[in-house]
C-alpha cells in the first residue's frame, strides 16, 4: 500500500546516481546497470524526530523514503543493495514505472559485531499499483522503530504477519527467510527432476520433493497457528 507521509517530512531532493555508486565502489558492470535501468533517484521524505514528533531508537534513528524512477520494466535488486550499503539508515524505496508504483524495502539494522556497519536482511515488496491509488494514513506508532516495523509488515506475506502479533520483527523475518530457503530447495529439486532421464532417479527425486513439500506445509501451518 501507499502511505501518505506528512508534508513536514518532505525533502524532494534529487540524488546524483554517480555519488551513490562511487561511495559503494561498484564495478563497471553495476555502474552500467545504474545508467541503463534508473532514470533518477529522489530523496522524497525524511521520517525523523524533527519531522514526525516521534522519538528515534538505537536501531532506527531515521527512515528515508526514496523515489526510484525506472527506464526499464524492473530494477535489479543488487542496485537497491548498493544504495542501502551506501546509506547507513533504513530506506523505503518507492519504485516508479510509467503510471505504476511499488514499494520495496529490506529489513536493515545496525550490526551487533561491527560499529558503523549495517546488516541488510531480506527484501520485501508490494505488487505494482496504479499511481493514483488512494494513499493510506501513515501507521500509528510510539517511536520510529515501531513505525519502521509497521511499514515493513505491510510488505510481508500475510500468512506470516496476520496472526502472531506478539512476534518480534526479527522473528518474522527469520520465518520468511526459512520459507524462502525451503522454496529454493524445492525449486532445485523440481529442476533436477525435469533434467533427470533415469526413471529410478526420477522416483527418488520425486520422493524428496514430496518430503520437502510436507516440511514446508508443516512449517507454514505452525507459522499461522
Amino acid at each position: 500500500m501507499l502511505f501518505d507521509y506528512p508534508t513536514k517530512a518532505r525533502v524532494a531532493n534529487k540524488l546524483p546516481k554517480n555519488k551513490l555508486y562511487e561511495n559503494a565502489s561498484v564495478n563497471t558492470k553495476l555502474k552500467d546497470k545504474f545508467v541503463n535501468q534508473i532514470e533518477k533517484i529522489v530523496w522524497q521524505y525524511k521520517l525523523a524526530p524533527d519531522t514526525l514528533n516521534l522519538d528515534a531508537t538505537d536501531k532506527v534513528p531515521e527512515i528515508q523514503i526514496f523515489d526510484v524512477f525506472l527506464k526499464t520494466k524492473e530494477v535489479d535488486q543488487v542496485l537497491l543493495e548498493v544504495i542501502d550499503k551506501a546509506i547507513p539508515l533504513p530506506i523505503i524505496f518507492q519504485i516508479h514505472k510509467g503510471n505504476k508504483v511499488k514499494i520495496k524495502a529490506a529489513y536493515k539494522r545496525p550490526s551487533e559485531s561491527a560499529n558503523n556497519k549495517w546488516v541488510i536482511e531480506s527484501y520485501f515488496e508490494s505488487e505494482w499499483l496504479d499511481k493514483d491509488t488512494a494513499k493510506q494514513p501513515m501507521p500509528q506508532a510510539l517511536d520510529l522503530g515501531k513505525l519502521y516495523e509497521q511499514i515493513l509488515k505491510s510488505l510481508m506475506p500475510v500468512e506470516v504477519v496476520s496472526s502472531k502479533t506478539t512476534q518480534t520483527l526479527d522473528e518474522q523475518v527469520d520465518k520468511i527467510n526459512k520459507i524462502n530457503s525451503l522454496q529454493k530447495e524445492l525449486d532445485k529439486l523440481g529442476s533436477k527432476y525435469k533434467k533427470e532421464k533415469q526413471r529410478n532417479r526420477q522416483f527418488e527425486i520425486n520422493k524428496q520433493i514430496k518430503l520437502m513439500k510436507k516440511i514446508m506445509d508443516n512449517f507454514l501451518k505452525n507459522t499461522i497457528e
